[in-house]
């Protein structure tokens, strides 16, 4: 089921990759360079604003998202904890690469792509594809 595509990133799309219409925005068949750049600490779904799902002001479960400086990325429920690594590429693209679904490892990295639409100190909201928008709070 969509980890976090339903809840998002409850923003995760069932192994599918996300497509962005935006022009500069990279497509999936792109390789992405890392630009060096970091998002470190834990942050919180707090909402999802999906334009073909309707509006979830609320995320319906507790999701959470923790980045670290050396590229290692954790996001995880009341049931599933996937773990993998990121990168932000140099036009603000957030790559994630599931590597592990509840300690297993997959035969292949899930990978998702989110263009970084505001970055704030306490807060991350992302864009996946043309119609859905993920907002994080630093916890």
């Amino acid at each position: 089921m969509m980890f976090l595509g339903t809840v998002v990133l409850g923003i995760a799309s069932c192994g599918a990759s996300t497509r962005s219409s935006q022009p500069d925005a990279p497509q999936p068949e792109d390789s992405i360079e890392d630009s060096g750049k970091r998002i470190s600490g834990d942050f919180e779904l707090i909402a999802l604003q999906d334009a073909y799902r309707g509006n979830n002001s609320q995320a319906q479960q507790q999701v959470v998202l923790s980045f670290d400086d050396g590229g290692n990325f954790k996001r995880q429920d009341k049931t599933r904890v996937e773990e993998g690594a990121y990168l932000i590429g140099p036009r603000g693209e957030l790559v994630v690469y599931i590597e592990k679904v509840n300690g297993d490892l997959l035969a292949a990295a899930r990978v998702e792509r989110y263009v970084i639409a505001d970055q704030r100190d306490d807060a991350l909201t992302l864009q996946a594809g043309p119609a859905r928008e993920i907002v994080l709070r630093r916890r």
